[in-house]
């Protein structure tokens, strides 16, 4: 989830939720043409930004509200509290895969980085989330940090990383093989 706000006093803001192929691409003047998939396009006289995502919505600063209430903490933040994601783990029936999946829970897990997330900690998908030690759970939050933001900075999910080596040049542990 991504919120962009437009003016101070009363701002509008922009939700977006870029789903598994979402993107954001900001390019010189005349830009490209949209494609099929824009949802949004801004233009000025120096930049021109087109969004392609699986939602975008309109609304005022009380849509932003409603929305952060309802999400979990973001590994993605600075300011996260996973002692939120600890305790909500604690309290479920559910899996540890499909906690990860609520984003109620915690925000900004896909199916995509569930599988890579547990996979690069070492936790079975299946383990109920309850049941995850404390030190299981601090390599999850680890991982959920580390990934998420290295996709952020790369614009791309691209889990394979050095200390867990693949040769076949794969991007992805598991998803997608």
């Amino acid at each position: 989830n991504l919120f962009y706000f437009f003016g101070a006093q009363q701002p509008d803001v922009v939700h977006v939720h870029f789903g598994m192929s979402g993107r954001f691409k900001v390019e010189a003047v005349p830009g490209s043409e949209p494609t099929p998939t824009t949802r949004l396009r801004l233009e000025d006289d120096c930049v021109v930004a087109q969004l392609s995502a699986m939602t975008v919505q309109l609304g005022t600063a009380e849509l932003f509200e409603v929305k952060r209430r309802a999400l979990g903490p973001d590994p993605l933040r600075e300011d996260a509290d996973p002692e939120r994601l600890w305790a909500a783990m604690q309290r479920t029936k559910r899996t540890i895969g499909e906690a990860l999946m609520d984003q109620a829970m915690v925000a900004g897990i896909g199916n995509i980085y569930r599988a890579e997330i547990l996979y690069c900690a070492a936790v079975h998908p299946a383990l109920p989330a309850r049941r995850c030690s404390r030190a299981l759970f601090r390599r999850v939050w680890a991982e959920s940090v580390q990934l998420l933001r290295r996709g952020f900075t790369d614009g791309s999910i691209v889990t394979v990383t050095e200390r867990l080596e693949v040769s076949d040049g794969r991007r992805r542990y598991v998803y997608n093989q």
